[in-house]
Order: structure tokens, then C-alpha cells, then sequence
């Protein structure tokens, strides 16, 4: 897992820099000391869950819990870590969340395009096996080597793909935190598309995998989010 956690760590400096170059100077602070609170707040969620998902493994292995470069991250537990923690930010700093999740955006579609790249190259989260014609070789967590479905070349497209989307309809997502929930939506609906085209081995519930329910849960708090920021649109003209 020594090349996915290098690309991981690719992503974060990366999303942070990309996060310095788009801001005003007054606000590239603020910035990036929230998208540090997100990012280790995402890597505990991440490794919280994934713990939690093999506790009969880890309650006989205590000692590797916090031995993160060994793998074992889940991506629920990174985007709702990320997601609390940016809040937790907001809150304490007294900052404005919608605006700083809004800002942020860039660091998560690099971390996401990090994470399947580094997917593909360590072998997770790979797509089933397929003899059509735009199959990719990929390996499985046992190394072995196959053409699959390019589930990891296609998420790390659609990552950058909904980012461009999202600034490009920035004009018509002027209330602090539409693009951030605009983004969360599409991003969900990719791995919910993604739950049902995997083929590692995954727990499941009701026949279905649990990252699936996950991707759902974080469609409709994307929908929640847009919808109460159009209800308490003329509360924040009023205010500005």
C-alpha cells in the first residue's frame, strides 16, 4: 500500500496548492487551515470505519490500528470525516461553512482523483472482469492481472469532470455552499454508479454493498444541503 499512500499524500499537497492559487490572498488562510482540519479529519474517519468494518480482525491486532501506511481506508469514513471537519472549523473559527466547503472543492477532486489512481495502482476498488473492447488490465488485492471495467481511470475522470462542471455553473451557484453540495451529489452518484460496477470483495446489507448505502445516504444530504440553501436564500440577500 506504499504507492497508494504516496499518491494520497500526491493529492493532498497538490489539493492544497490548488487551493492557495485560486483564492484572494485574504482568504487563502483561512483556506487552507480549513482544508488541513478536513484532511486529517477525513484520514481518521477513513481509518475509524475501516476498523469498525474489520473489528474481528483489528480487536486481535490492537497494535496496528494506528498504522495507517499498512492500508485500510474507507472512503465513507474520509468524506464524512472531511465534512465534519471543515464544520468543526467553521465552528470554532467562526467562519462561514457554505463558503469555506465552496473553497474547498478543489481539494476533494484531488484527493478523489489521488485515491482512484493510487486504486489502480495497488489494486482496490477494481472494476469486474470484462473482454469488451475499452477493458483495462488491473490488478486484484492478490496481484493477479486481468481486464476489467476502468472503473479507477473513469472515477478519476469524472472527478475532474464535476469540478469543471461545477465552476463552470459557479454564476448560477452564488449562495455559500451550493457548489459544495452540487459537487457532494454528483460525486456521490458516481460511487453509487461505481458500488454496482466493483468487484472486491465488499460487506454488504440487504444484498447490497455497503458503500452503496453510503453513496445514497450522501446524495440526499447533498439534496438537504441545496434545498435548505434555496429556502434561506432571501434570509442571506436580506443579510448581505
Amino acid at each position: 500500500m506504499y504507492a497508494f499512500s504516496l499518491l494520497i499524500g500526491i493529492g493532498a499537497g497538490l489539493g492544497l496548492v490548488w487551493i492557495s492559487w485560486q483564492n484572494v490572498e485574504d482568504q487563502t488562510h483561512a483556506q487552507l487551515d480549513a482544508g488541513l482540519w478536513a484532511l486529517l479529519a477525513s484520514l481518521l474517519g477513513a481509518r475509524l470505519v475501516w476498523v469498525g468494518l474489520n473489528w474481528q480482525y483489528y480487536r486481535l491486532h490492537l497494535p496496528e490500528i494506528p498504522q495507517v501506511h499498512l492500508g485500510g481506508l474507507a472512503w465513507p469514513g474520509a468524506l464524512a470525516g472531511g465534512l465534519l471537519g471543515v464544520a468543526v472549523f467553521a465552528r470554532v473559527m467562526h467562519q462561514p461553512a457554505g463558503a469555506l466547503a465552496d473553497g474547498l472543492l478543489p481539494l476533494g477532486t484531488s484527493m478523489a482523483l489521488f485515491a482512484w489512481l493510487g486504486c489502480w495502482v495497488d489494486g482496490c476498488a477494481y472494476g469486474q472482469v470484462s473482454q469488451a473492447w475499452w477493458s483495462l488490465p488491473s490488478r486484484d488485492e492478490w496481484g493477479t492481472l486481468a481486464p476489467r471495467v476502468p472503473l479507477q481511470l473513469a472515477g478519476a475522470l469524472l472527478s475532474l469532470l464535476t469540478l469543471w462542471l461545477v465552476e463552470q455553473n459557479r454564476v448560477h451557484l452564488s449562495i455559500p455552499g451550493q457548489a459544495a453540495a452540487v459537487w457532494l451529489g454528483a460525486m456521490a452518484a458516481q460511487m453509487l454508479l461505481a458500488a454496482f460496477l466493483r468487484a472486491d470483495p465488499a460487506p454488504t446489507w440487504q444484498g447490497i454493498r455497503l458503500d452503496a448505502w453510503s453513496a445514497a445516504i450522501f446524495m440526499v444530504l447533498a439534496l438537504l444541503s441545496f434545498v435548505f440553501s434555496l429556502i434561506h436564500k432571501p434570509v442571506l440577500m436580506k443579510e448581505s
